[in-house]
């Protein structure tokens, strides 16, 4: 069994492939992606500390998303002081954009604040896993064409994290 597994790993070193796995969902025939998580670090340092507006358990999430999205570096030339790079920016626009969208609508009475965290807390959290990731241009192609949050809300719904 150890054997097959390291043949599986091995070939997905080789070719390059993602251990990301796209499967069809049995229960409502949509696509939904399993992504699997190793080694995760409950103590990582981040450079950004801002505390997310909804709420103070989605600091951790939110400021590891700004430090694997968002490439701060100082510019000697022009008005500013510092340029910034977005990495991955489908998805860091989606999130942002989903982000948005929820927290408004939590000001507008709209979606319980609950259910908004736990929502906003799994986008962040499957953001932070795809950031590890090496190839992303699946979920990059349909994150694309979720032009609306609600879209990108489902999208994400879709996803899940195994922690290894």
């Amino acid at each position: 069994m150890n054997r097959l597994f390291l043949m599986i790993i091995g070939f997905f070193i080789m070719t390059g492939m993602s251990p990301i796995c796209a499967q069809e969902n049995t229960s409502d025939k949509k696509t939904h992606y399993i992504l699997t998580v190793y080694n995760v670090d409950s103590t990582f340092g981040s450079s950004f500390d801002e505390p997310h507006p909804l709420s103070g358990a989605l600091n951790e999430s939110w400021n590891a998303f700004n430090a694997n999205y968002r490439r701060v570096y100082e510019v000697s030339t022009g008005f500013s002081g510092q340029a910034v790079e977005i990495y991955k920016p489908v998805i860091y626009n989606a999130v942002i954009k989903a982000d948005k969208y929820i927290r408004k609508a939590v000001g507008k009475g709209e979606i319980k604040k609950e259910d908004a965290v736990s929502t906003l807390k799994h986008i962040l959290d499957c953001a932070n896993a795809l950031a590890m990731e090496r190839d992303t241009k699946v979920f990059e192609k349909e994150i694309a064409g979720a032009k609306t949050p609600e879209s990108i809300i489902r999208f994400f719904n879709h996803v899940e994290i195994e922690y290894v």
